[in-house]
């Protein structure tokens, strides 16, 4: 495993690391390259993922949170708001996209995030084939090799299944997926990255506000993202990526001033990014 990985379990320790599944999908994938050499335990959706690290059934857990075609994972972000977990660590990892299964089949399965991202070259391959949004791009490979139809999923998927590949390459453009690894703590000292949820008022100038004083301690804003908050119409949460650690002067600085402006600010952890 790496460094960080193992941090504070001991020598020896199983660790057991939730991901959302089945297996053989992309965040198999993503739990297998940030912990290496663990117990992996699948779940049918991210909110169980979630579930099972709050219940200390599982180590950590590890979801999806970002595309860089499609954007937020919204029950990602959902859960972020309301758990007392924090993010652990990052990986940003490229995703390329496979078409497999039955050749001239009318029917594809896959994620809807893969789908849309594959949107062009399924239009290409196969017009009019009628597209069905599954959980996972793994659960796309079998529902293709159970009814012979077609997927699209990730080549080790396609193998697993016994599906033959038709085309290689889907993705519409230079295709990423950021996935985080929760736990019940963060790793400030050897973070490149902060996430905070924050909420201000519904007025003019509320939003530049709050965001000045990350400008004026030269704190670099990675991501922002606005998130309708459940049961509060047109109220929203903001997901903010930003660079460096809650440890930093410049960054505890701008955090302090920033949640004097806001109704609330909630940081979800500074952690380390893997890129691969």
């Amino acid at each position: 495993m790496t460094a960080w990985s193992v941090s504070g379990l001991g020598v020896g320790v199983i660790v057991r690391v939730a991901f959302l599944g089945p297996e053989h999908s992309f965040t198999h994938m993503a739990a297998e390259k940030l912990f290496p050499g663990a117990e992996l335990v699948p779940c049918n959706s991210i909110t169980k993922v979630f579930r099972l690290v709050e219940a200390y059934e599982v180590d950590y857990g590890v979801v999806p949170v970002e595309n860089s075609l499609e954007g937020p994972v919204g029950e990602t972000l959902d859960n972020l708001a309301t758990t007392m977990l924090h993010i652990y660590a990052a990986l940003e990892m490229g995703i390329a996209l496979v078409l497999a299964g039955r050749k001239g089949a009318g029917k594809i399965y896959g994620h809807p995030h893969a789908l849309r991202e594959a949107a062009r070259s399924l239009e290409r391959l196969a017009p009019g084939a009628e597209l069905v949004p599954v959980p996972s791009t793994s659960h796309a490979a079998r529902q293709a090799a159970e009814e012979d139809v077609l997927c699209v999923c990730s080549r080790r998927a396609a193998e697993a299944y016994s599906l033959e590949i038709i085309a290689e390459g889907l993705e519409d453009g230079p295709n990423y997926t950021r996935f985080i690894a929760l736990a019940w703590r963060d790793q400030p000292e050897n973070a490149e990255r902060t996430s905070i949820i924050a909420a201000f008022p519904d007025e003019p100038g509320s939003l530049y506000r709050f965001l000045e004083p990350f400008a004026r301690h030269g704190v670099n804003l990675k991501m922002i993202y606005s998130r309708p908050i459940p049961g509060k119409p047109w109220h929203y949460n903001f997901y903010i990526d930003l660079e460096g650690s809650r440890l930093d002067r410049h960054v505890a600085e701008a955090l302090e001033e920033a949640a004097a402006r806001s109704l609330f600010i909630h940081v979800l952890g500074s952690y380390p990014v893997q890129r691969d």
